[in-house]
């Protein structure tokens, strides 16, 4: 009886053993549920950040398909002076036709002539 007694007190000690063992256990899970919680509310943070990159990412490549290369704009400014210069010299007909007539009207003299059609942008030799 006396050997009962002592797997009694044993098992006793042992189950009260894993109890407290158990019990310290619990206290740990939940600490890391707390632990769970904030890691999933920063996965939920760089779950944004991701997206966030990804429509920055998307946003760029749209850019650099609106941006403006060299090509570009040394074809684009070509064309501008070309157009402009068509203007300037229709003006310089203009120009031209003017200065013909007061000359007709005798209102200008052969060197005012010369120096009027002489002048820039288009000079013309006579």
């Amino acid at each position: 009886m006396e050997q009962e007694t002592k797997k009694s007190e044993i098992l006793e000690a042992i189950n009260s053993f894993a109890n407290d063992t158990e019990k310290r256990f619990d206290k740990v899970d939940q600490r890391f549920d707390k632990v769970d919680q904030r890691f999933d509310k920063v996965d939920q943070r760089f779950d944004k950040v991701e997206s966030d990159v990804s429509e920055l990412k998307s946003d760029v490549g749209t850019l650099k398909d609106q941006m403006v290369t060299k090509d570009y704009l040394d074809d684009k400014l070509a064309d501008l002076k070309g157009d402009l210069i068509i203007l300037i010299k229709k003006e310089d007909k203009k120009l031209g036709e003017l200065v013909e007539i007061l000359r007709e009207k005798n209102l200008l003299n052969d060197d005012d002539l010369k120096r009027i059609l002489g002048m820039e942008p288009f000079p013309k030799i006579s």
